[in-house]
């Protein structure tokens, strides 16, 4: 019971904590969001509406920012607890924390390992080589010489994307750790079911024993009686 107990206050601190920094995540999120808009709205008026509008997007335009989805392997159980979801991309922003910054790596390094792979593969069966696809900043898009504005904006919504993603992977840790307090909450109510069992048994038993104790002190009493009347027979039998 102790156990359980304290397994119950550590899962429900963590998700106090996890609560905590779900709401900062989205404090964070809404900064960034309103500073992008704001930097954008400036831009526009800047080069004018015209030049920057969904007429000068690049048709032929591919993500430069990828999210990968895999388990997420409790180091406790060692199963798939819930599903995390991680950026991959050569584009973001420095500021991304650092166990964002080891895992996306190590994804990255496999991911590249396992395209330069395939690419090496093809290459030796085609007789021309593939053309590496360049990845390009969408911001040349606009021009050379965009104002410092929009780049500001360009790196708010990077930086808005990075809270996206950990308030995602928050939400999911959220629910995994509801689910772990509920199934836990049910272990300690099987437990205290079993406990109230107990008590009943261990106070039925203690009446058993007390009615077994006065059954006997009823025959001792019984068997003094007895005595005492064979004892008055004989005195009156001399007599």
């Amino acid at each position: 019971m102790e156990d359980i107990c304290g397994k119950l206050d550590q899962i429900l601190e963590e998700y106090l904590n996890l609560i905590s920094e779900y709401q900062g995540q989205w404090k964070q999120y809404s900064k960034e969001a309103e500073s992008g808009f704001f930097q954008l709205a400036h831009s526009k008026y800047i080069m004018g509406h015209s030049r920057l509008s969904q007429d000068q997007y690049d048709g032929r335009m591919q993500a430069n920012t990828q999210v990968l989805i895999s388990p997420n392997t409790d180091s406790k159980t060692n199963k798939d607890s819930w599903i995390q979801f991680t950026l991959m991309s050569g584009h973001l922003d420095d500021s991304m924390n650092a166990e964002n910054n080891m895992s996306s790596s190590s994804l990255r390094r496999r991911a590249t390992h396992e395209f330069e792979k395939k690419e090496k593969s093809d290459m030796e069966n085609n007789e021309k080589p593939l053309i590496k696809r360049r990845t390009t900043d969408p911001l040349n898009w606009f021009g050379v010489l965009v104002p410092p504005s929009l780049r500001e904006s360009q790196r708010h919504f990077k930086q808005g994307l990075t809270s996206i993603i950990n308030i995602i992977n928050l939400r999911n840790e959220i629910i995994n750790k509801e689910a772990e307090y509920q199934v836990l909450k049910k272990e300690k109510k099987k437990l205290i079911e079993i406990n109230k069992k107990e008590q009943e048994l261990k106070k039925e038993k203690e009446k058993l024993i007390e009615i077994n104790k006065k059954e006997q002190e009823l025959k001792k009493e019984k068997e003094k009686l007895i005595e005492t009347n064979k004892k008055e027979l004989d005195d009156n039998n001399i007599k």
